[in-house]
């Protein structure tokens, strides 16, 4: 697996286009791979600072610098075998993390369910730590900072505009199951994963 850093220009059109509509921004980032995101376990994280607008990948496999466009510049990359390869049950471990919180609840027509971001911060804590102990790892501080939404765009017959909502966490957490929290890496953290959500980052 690895970790690519790329920066964004703010000043570029085609990054304020993609910043505008998350699908737009998932299309830009998978013009770096030629696949589909599942096929090379894409994960990718924006963080929006005061200067600087970063942006995280995990990956299967080195992007192809080839295909970066305008506005976009190579930052780094570092291949995470070796870290992976080192993580233990019973490491302690910082995290930062944008997850989208959710249950599904029906629709009136009972035939498909709909995902909803649970209402209060109690509960999507306890979201977060039933997500641990599926994904091989039990927190032990976490901190529910800002949340984050975002806007795209489906054409009318696929439901017209969408918006998509995470909450960012940071805390640290113990290892319980390598195995398990390795794949959680790999495959992210719950819903959202094409728009930017579920990827846990060290700190």
């Amino acid at each position: 697996m690895y970790l690519t850093k790329i920066e964004l220009e703010r000043a570029s059109r085609r990054i304020q286009f993609a910043l505008a509509d998350c699908q737009q921004l998932h299309r830009l980032v998978m013009g770096l791979f030629g696949t589909d995101r599942k096929s090379s376990h894409v994960l990718y994280r924006l963080r929006d600072q005061d200067r600087a607008l970063p942006l995280y990948l995990y990956s299967d496999g080195p992007i192809d610098q080839t295909r970066l466009l305008p506005g976009m510049h190579f930052a780094g990359e570092r291949d995470l075998s070796d870290w992976l390869s080192q993580m233990e049950a019973g490491q302690i471990r910082g995290f930062d993390l944008l997850a989208a919180p959710t249950k599904k609840v029906p629709t009136e027509t009972g035939r498909n369910s709909q995902r909803r971001i649970l209402r209060t911060e109690e509960e999507r804590l306890a979201w977060l730590a039933r997500k641990g102990e599926q994904n091989g790892f039990r927190l032990l501080q976490c901190q529910e900072l800002e949340n984050h939404q975002q806007r795209g765009y489906h054409k009318k017959d696929s439901g017209g505009p969408m918006y998509v909502t995470g909450y960012h966490y940071q805390g640290l957490l113990q290892i319980t199951d390598s195995e398990r929290f390795r794949h959680a890496l790999q495959e992210g953290i719950g819903s959202g994963r094409a728009y930017g959500l579920g990827m846990l980052l060290p700190r």
